[in-house]
């Protein structure tokens, strides 16, 4: 398995579940290298579910979110699905306000993201 600079990956019930190693994404540098490892990742996993968990995020920038769109549109593309879970207050917000929350399935848990794709099969 490839070693990511920005994100951990682990593989729970045929799902790419990422967490983001920092928790504050808003490093130009660092969000295009987020944004490049997200999008290799898409392309090199087995399956085409993934799910991004915010758990350790406090922040998170508009460039990164761009990332995220067009991550979401890949995976949609390929024929997967993307959920998001763990989103702080904060975070669950600017989802919200940006109306995001109606593109991205988001979920309080990573267990009801997990439990949501094993029924969407």
């Amino acid at each position: 398995m490839e070693n990511y600079e920005c994100i951990d990956l682990q593989n729970v019930e045929r799902v790419s579940v990422v967490k983001f190693k920092d928790n504050r994404v808003m490093d130009p540098a660092r969000i295009e290298k987020l944004g490049q490892e997200l999008m290799a990742l898409v392309d090199d996993v087995d399956n085409d579910n993934l799910l991004i968990n915010f758990e350790n995020v406090k922040f998170f920038s508009s460039a990164a979110i761009n990332k995220l769109i067009v991550l979401e549109k890949r995976v949609r593309a390929n024929g997967g699905k993307i959920r998001l879970s763990n989103l702080r207050p904060e975070v669950r917000d600017l989802f919200s306000y940006t109306h995001l929350d109606s593109i991205f399935k988001i979920d309080e848990a990573q267990a009801e993201s997990l439990k949501s794709f094993a029924s969407d099969r």
